[in-house]
């Protein structure tokens, strides 16, 4: 996905923080049907909402454009978030919002979330843990870093969520280890009289591999994988359900 568009080729725009938030909504947006009527564009980081919102207003198509929806993390304090971007919509010539999912009474129509939803503090990373949350992975996930402050190394409020993601996508990728172990294993077993040259099931096994195993997989990667049986963010947990609302209020 290209994450600098020439041109706005739709009249409602997304504007997201980076990477990870733009691969999870826009597999959130297909999900919802909204690709085709949505736009999404990010920051490139938190403290950059204000030169790309600026550079958004330039770029040619923008006079079609008739609602802008922002999203951005609580993180310490939602209320600070939103005043935040309150501040880089008003620099920008644009009515601010008067609260979170309220949109302005200005042209195009300006309606900011901040994440976790109706909570002072968080972000994306609580809510896709919150969707997981009775995985059993996740009690291992609790187990290591108890482990870890048992052993001095409490890690600060906001990384934790962070770490504990990466924590549990790494039991999905030691989980399809095992499925090229086992792929492995039944090509052997489906024809015992006269095995396959490992020559041949070698290659297949890591063919099937390269769909299923992603050593280097972020959380907005691991959205876009949501068609899986095992899928690794459960859209339909309640915990999406504020955004879902959101961006079909755009």
């Amino acid at each position: 996905m290209d994450s600098k568009p020439t041109s706005i080729e739709k009249d409602k725009i997304l504007l997201v923080e980076g990477d990870d938030e733009q691969n999870l909504f826009s597999q959130m947006l297909v999900d919802l049907g909204l690709e085709k009527n949505i736009q999404i564009f990010q920051a490139g980081g938190i403290s950059k909402f204000e030169k790309k919102l600026g550079a958004i207003q330039l770029l040619p198509g923008f006079h079609g454009v008739n609602s802008i929806g922002i999203i951005r993390d609580a993180d310490l304090d939602a209320s600070a978030a939103f005043q935040n971007i309150c501040s880089v919509v008003q620099l920008h010539g644009f009515i601010p919002p008067p609260q979170p999912l309220v949109p302005n009474a200005g042209i195009p129509k300006i309606t900011v979330l901040i994440i976790p939803c109706g909570q002072n503090t968080g972000m994306l990373e609580n809510v896709c843990l919150e969707s997981v949350c009775d995985d059993p992975v996740m009690e291992c996930v609790d187990r290591y870093f108890q482990c870890l402050e048992a052993h001095n190394r409490k890690l600060s409020e906001y990384v934790i969520p962070k770490a504990r993601v990466r924590a549990f996508l790494a039991s999905r990728e030691w989980l399809e280890i095992e499925h090229f172990e086992c792929l492995e294993k039944c090509e052997y077993l489906q024809n015992p009289v006269s095995p396959k040259s490992p020559s041949v099931v070698v290659p297949r096994a890591h063919v099937f591999l390269s769909s299923r195993y992603s050593p280097t997989l972020s959380l907005g990667l691991a959205a876009k994988k949501t068609d899986r049986e095992d899928r690794y963010w459960d859209f339909n947990h309640q915990s999406f359900q504020g955004i879902k609302d959101f961006l079909n209020m755009l």
